[in-house]
C-alpha cells in the first residue's frame, strides 16, 4: 500500500510528537548515582510499534535533537554528543524491527506471540542504545572510573546496569499499555515501512 503525502504528513508530524513526548517522560527523575533508567524511550518504542522502523527511527532522531537543543547535556567533545544524544537516541526505534509481527499478531489477537515480539525488539533497542553508551563509556567517559578500574568495566558496570533496569522497567509498562490500552499500537496503520 502506497502512502499518500498527507499520511507521510501524519506519521512525520506523530513522529515528532512522539519525540517532545518522550523528552517530557525523561526528566522524570529515575537516576540512581550514576544508573539511569531511561522513560523517554517508552514512547519511541510504542511509536515503532504503531509505525514502523523508519518512524521509530525518526522520532528516537528528532527525541536526541531536542535534547542537545534543550542543553541539558554533558559534552565532552563533539563526536561524544552526536554519539550519545544523536545517534543512541534514534536506535531506540529499532524495536520496530518487529513492526509486522506485533501488527500481525495484535490482529490475530495472539497476545503470546505480541508480547514475546515485544519483549525481544524492547531488548535489542535497549541493548543496542546503550552498547552506544558502552563505547562512549570507555572513549570518552574513563576519567570519571574509579582510581585502578578499568574503563571497560566501570563503562560496563554503569550502562549495563542503566540498560538492564531500563529494560525491565519499560518492557512491563510497554506490556501494560499494550494490554490495557492496545489501539495504542494497533490501528488504522499508514507506516512509513509499508
Amino acid at each position: 500500500m502506497k502512502m499518500t503525502k498527507n499520511n507521510q504528513l501524519r506519521v512525520v508530524i506523530e513522529a515528532a510528537f512522539f519525540a517532545v513526548l518522550a523528552f517530557v517522560l525523561a526528566f522524570i527523575p529515575l537516576d540512581i548515582g550514576p544508573f539511569e533508567i531511561e522513560l523517554g524511550m517508552i514512547p519511541i518504542i510504542i511509536l515503532s510499534y504503531r509505525r514502523g522502523l523508519k518512524a521509530g527511527v525518526l522520532s528516537g532522531f528528532i527525541w536526541g535533537l531536542i535534547k542537545l537543543t534543550s542543553g541539558n547535556i554533558t559534552m565532552l567533545s563533539v563526536l561524544q554528543v552526536f554519539i550519545e544524544y544523536v545517534f543512541a537516541f534514534a536506535v531506540s526505534g529499532l524495536a520496530g524491527a518487529a513492526w509486522k509481527k506485533i501488527q500481525d499478531g495484535m490482529a490475530a489477537q495472539k497476545w503470546r506471540t505480541v508480547f514475546i515480539n515485544i519483549a525481544w525488539s524492547t531488548f535489542f533497542a535497549v541493548f543496542v542504545k546503550y552498547g552506544i553508551h558502552f563505547i562512549a563509556g570507555v572513549i570518552y567517559w574513563h576519567l570519571y572510573a574509579p582510581e585502578g578500574m578499568s574503563p571497560y568495566l566501570y563503562s560496563f558496570i554503569v550502562n549495563g546496569s542503566s540498560g538492564l533496569a531500563t529494560f525491565i522497567v519499560i518492557s512491563i509498562l510497554i506490556f501494560l499499555i499494550v494490554n490495557r490500552a492496545p489501539r495504542v499500537i494497533f490501528q488504522n496503520n499508514d507506516s512509513i515501512d509499508q
